[in-house]
């Protein structure tokens, strides 16, 4: 299963897989809307799940709002990125 990393504040700046480079885009997207962006407010968080449906012992970190839901790399959207807890 595929995790993903999130940057957000007040909005979502990114939704990546792990691994991708989260700072270049954040950059990236401070420049498109001509908007300073400060580092210190940009929660980065990795190691999430995408899904349509929390588990009960999900931990949800974003959920989406109107202006639309989190897309993974083929395209598909799903509301929530949470935590999964798994068992070992």
């Amino acid at each position: 299963m595929r995790t993903y990393t999130l940057a957000f504040a007040d909005v979502l700046y990114a939704c990546l897989p792990d691994g991708a480079d989260i700072d270049r885009v954040i950059e990236e997207e401070a420049c498109v809307g001509c908007a300073e962006i400060d580092p210190g407010e940009v929660r980065v968080v990795r190691g999430l799940t995408l899904t349509a449906f929390p588990a009960a012992a999900d931990e949800v970190v974003w959920c989406a709002g109107p202006d639309g839901d989190l897309t993974d790399e083929h395209g598909r959207c799903f509301p929530y990125a949470v935590r999964r807890w798994v068992d070992r």
